[in-house]
């Protein structure tokens, strides 16, 4: 006896029979008649087996379009800003020309040759010529102002840091000078006001004018004004230390270090008016003050 096959098996289902029927006789009746009458014809019963849940637009293409290689290149947030900082408390205020001319002017590049705190005193120093309305604060008005500043190096810094995570002004000041005065920049820093010296060829109002500008380039020195008077005056030429002792009397140990320090202002200042006399007059040479030890 052979065995079964599975056609044995095979059920005769009559309505799969009679759709199949009507499809068919749908497709003749179409051939038949002419286009402006096939309107009216209908369509063909859909099968049992056909279901809902598999759309043809879903079988036929896919739901999202395939990139192409050339645009993984381009980013989906095109024409929005990307390389722009913002603080956590943005504010909206106008900002006059010639603010924005101050800002602009010698702008902070990060080398070395830079000082980051002149670079904050002139930053405020502008700043008080934005006056934005009552309800903007410091801490929402110099953040904002502030990347106006920057240039090179120092503005690719500031985009480093995720845009509204700063809340105040001096989060982002702090921010700063750990970037730009470091512990190690500030060492160095005391180590040049300690180790001044005059140079030969340099009169007393330089000299004064480079250790001021040294004792605000390391504001934190921590230096008492004796302390750096002292240092300043052992710095100087013999012929400028005696100079100023007999200016002072005999000898600037018996002067406190607030009439030590009126005294070179006004020695150097005195200095200055008189080479400017003689530049103007067309004249160059020695100082004053090298003159007179001369004599």
């Amino acid at each position: 006896m052979r065995g079964r096959t599975s056609k044995d098996n095979l059920q005769f289902d009559p309505e799969i029979e009679r759709t199949a029927r009507a499809n068919w006789k749908v497709v003749r009746l179409s051939k038949s008649v002419p286009p402006s009458a096939r309107e009216k014809i209908p369509s063909p019963a859909p099968s049992e087996t056909e279901s809902s849940t598999f759309p043809e637009s879903s079988i036929m293409r896919d739901p999202l379009p395939r990139p192409k290689l050339g645009d993984y290149g381009f980013a989906t947030h095109r024409g929005q800003l990307t390389h722009t900082f913002w603080p956590a408390n943005p504010a909206a205020f106008n900002i006059k020309s010639i603010v924005l001319n101050g800002l602009r002017d010698k702008k902070f590049d990060g080398t070395e040759a830079m000082s980051p705190h002149e670079h904050l005193s002139r930053f405020a120093e502008t700043c008080e010529f934005c006056v934005p309305p009552a309800t903007v604060t410091d801490s929402q008005k110099k953040p904002q102002l502030f990347p106006f500043t920057l240039t090179g190096r120092a503005r690719d810094w500031l985009l480093t840091i995720p845009s509204g995570t700063i809340q105040t002004w001096e989060e982002l000041e702090l921010k700063f000078l750990e970037k730009y005065f470091p512990m190690s920049k500030y060492w160095d820093k005391k180590m040049e006001i300690q180790n001044f010296k005059q140079g030969d060829t340099e009169s007393l109002y330089d000299a004064w004018e480079r250790f001021t500008l040294m004792l605000k380039r390391c504001p934190n020195h921590e230096l008492s004004k004796k302390q750096y008077l002292q240092i300043f005056i052992e710095g100087l030429t013999h012929n400028i230390r005696m100079f100023l002792d007999a200016s002072g009397g005999g000898s600037l140990k018996n002067k406190t270090d607030h009439e030590v320090e009126a005294l070179i202002e006004s020695m150097a200042q005195n200095e200055y008016r008189a080479d400017a006399k003689k530049k103007k007059r067309g004249v160059y040479g020695v100082s004053d003050t090298t003159s007179i030890l001369g004599n």
